[in-house]
């Protein structure tokens, strides 16, 4: 019949993870813009002193775009998750606002620790939903394979990578709230933000080599013909 609309569950699926690539392709353009937007006026000066943070603002971008990216095509389907997607938009609201302070050290500390503390609420969610989805894993092995890789690297990370995230930025806000000049005098405040560079891309280099396995994994799956359909 003309004008007539089938639901069924793959169409569900597909709408719903149109709509996160829609996010994270709108919300990290958003982020990398204002990146762009406030570092212009370091680079015009020139303040070679907040280059650090245009870098480790571009690392975070990758980063996150990455993770985003993975987990989309990991374990986000139907039905669609309200308070993910609402955790999500925090966080990128988080690191846009971190982006306008690229000249304010402590202003950016302050906001990197806000962004971990969100990373940590929205890893706890994905990861309860990674739970939930448990079932539609366990029709073939390979199936159960990738659902094993996805679900004990978000317990990794959750438990290991996030709380020393966490120790670390709260260390440095708490060190600015109680002795401010302790970072911020004498320019120190660049041995901190170099320090979040490194660990950034080293674990951008993690992500790379986590999302091949994963790649590899998926491609089992759609060999065996378990993502069919």
């Amino acid at each position: 019949m003309r004008g007539r609309s089938i639901v069924t569950r793959e169409r569900l699926d597909r709408t719903v993870i149109d709509i996160e690539f829609l996010l994270i392709a709108v919300i990290q353009g958003l982020a990398l813009t204002t990146l762009a937007i406030n570092s212009e006026a370091v680079i015009g000066d020139p303040q070679w002193l907040y280059w650090p943070y245009m870098v480790a603002g571009f690392v975070l971008i990758i980063n996150f775009w990455a993770l985003a990216v993975t987990h989309s095509i990991s374990f986000i389907s139907w039905p669609f998750d309200i308070v993910h997607t609402v955790l999500y938009l925090l966080l990128a609201f988080v690191e846009v606002a971190a982006f306008g302070q690229i000249t304010h050290p402590a202003k950016w500390f302050i906001f990197m620790l806000a962004f971990f503390l969100v990373s940590a609420c929205l890893y706890g969610w994905d990861l309860q939903m990674i739970r939930a989805r448990r079932p539609e894993f366990e029709n073939t092995p390979a199936r159960m394979a990738l659902y094993a890789h996805i679900h004990d690297r978000q317990t990794s990370e959750l438990r290991l990578l996030l709380p020393a995230a966490l120790a670390f930025q709260g260390l440095i806000v708490i060190v600015l709230l109680v002795s401010p000049s302790t970072i911020l005098d004498g320019n120190r405040h660049i041995f901190v933000v170099v320090a979040q560079i490194v660990f950034g891309l080293v674990y951008l280099g993690d992500t790379i080599r986590n999302f091949s396995v994963r790649a590899q994994l998926i491609t089992e799956c759609i060999e065996d013909g378990s993502l069919d359909g």
